[in-house]
């Protein structure tokens, strides 16, 4: 294990990420996906992890790409953390793509804002712009490399990161239509 001084700000973010929600979520996905009336339709029994390269997420994945819909939610994974039941539902949603309705489930790692947020605190942080996109590639280089060592887990889901609204729309439309 690497010295904390040699770990990156997102390297330290991704490894939040996994262990405290792919690690739950993963195990239990296909399984939830299967009992789930708004999973019926999806192919792929996978958790798509849509990370923008800039580390910008709004607030609605219907945002990213103006064909996705959101379909409903799965059975939540529900787990005891830190003196609190905590649930992690999971969503899917749909795209429309060549003529075809796609469906799939998916996440935005949320915790990227953080990156985002630091560079709006400059003052506070000396985070630049130039910082936040180099943070993001250690942050996707360190989740792939986590999850690589745990191929359990790695088939639960696949990583799909963007530069924009049109290459977003053929990537997960891509990933949706893969069985």
């Amino acid at each position: 294990m690497a010295a904390a001084e040699s770990v990156s700000i997102g390297e330290g973010l991704a490894y939040n990420y996994y262990t405290g929600y792919l690690n739950l979520v993963l195990p239990s996905l296909s399984e939830r996906i299967d009992n789930s009336e708004s999973g019926k339709y999806v192919k792929k029994k996978k958790l798509l992890l849509l990370i923008p390269t800039n580390a910008e997420m709004p607030p609605k994945l219907q945002e990213v790409v103006a064909s996705i819909s959101y379909v409903g939610a799965l059975t939540p994974f529900v787990v005891e953390r830190a003196g609190f039941q905590r649930k992690y539902p999971n969503h899917v949603y749909s795209i429309k793509h060549n003529e075809k309705e796609l469906s799939f489930v998916a996440d935005m790692p949320a915790n990227m804002l953080t990156l985002r947020d630091m560079v709006a605190d400059a003052k506070l942080t000396g985070f630049t712009e130039e910082d936040k996109l180099q943070e993001v590639q250690k942050y996707v280089a360190f989740l792939r490399k986590t999850l690589e060592k745990r191929p359990h887990l790695s088939e639960a889901c696949e990583i799909i990161v963007f530069n924009d609204s049109r290459e977003a729309e053929e990537l997960i439309a891509a990933a949706a239509s893969r069985a």
